[in-house]
């Protein structure tokens, strides 16, 4: 059987019509495929953003940790200046020397007149 003309028409604007429509559908793959494309790279965005305030609360609790331990041991110190007594050699050594100045000064002053 031979294909007359209107059925080799018929065939061939029913090919046109799908080969017009496999354009569109391709299109917008295309179109589907750009914007993906926008997705991944404003997620890399956000990714990079979240791993540079991850990296910056790193930073920010090791220099809190830092300072929190620099004052503690200014404290420490301070109040170790502050409560230190003095041990009874301490306290002898500075009566003797005490003493030993004022009876110099009472030998200086007594020679001093009666010359």
């Amino acid at each position: 059987m031979s294909e007359s003309g209107q059925d080799a028409y018929e065939r061939g604007h029913l090919a046109g019509e799908i080969a017009a429509r496999l354009a569109g559908h391709d299109r917008h793959f295309d179109a589907i495929n750009g914007h993906l494309a926008d997705l991944v790279a404003g997620q890399e965005e956000v990714r990079l953003a979240v791993q540079r305030l991850a990296d910056q609360a790193v930073s920010r609790d090791a220099t809190v940790v830092t300072t929190a331990a620099a004052l503690k041991d200014a404290e420490d110190a301070r109040r170790s200046r502050g409560e230190q007594t003095w041990t009874p050699i301490q306290r002898f050594i500075a009566v003797v020397t005490v003493f030993a100045v004022l009876l110099a000064a009472a030998v200086a002053a007594w020679s001093a007149f009666h010359r």
